[in-house]
């Protein structure tokens, strides 16, 4: 029997198993420590949100991958 972490919701997906609440957490928790290099280390706010919007849509790709083969409608 195939666990469903994720159901799809609109153009999204939400977490409706533990790992799956587990997994989203952890991409969140990714990205705190490095918005916080980022803007430490930051020149201009334009900089910062270049150098931001790497890395936020890196891990949204992963997360929406993983949403996605573990959704309830993934084949």
């Amino acid at each position: 029997m195939k666990v469903i972490w994720f159901k799809k919701w609109g153009w999204t997906y939400l977490p409706v198993h533990p790992i799956g609440i587990v997994i989203t957490l952890l991409a969140m928790l990714f990205l705190v420590p490095i918005y916080a290099a980022i803007v430490r280390n930051g020149h201009s706010v334009s900089d910062d949100l270049y150098k931001m919007f790497v890395y936020t849509t890196c891990t949204a790709f992963w997360w929406k991958w993983i949403a996605d083969k573990t959704s309830s409608n993934a084949e």
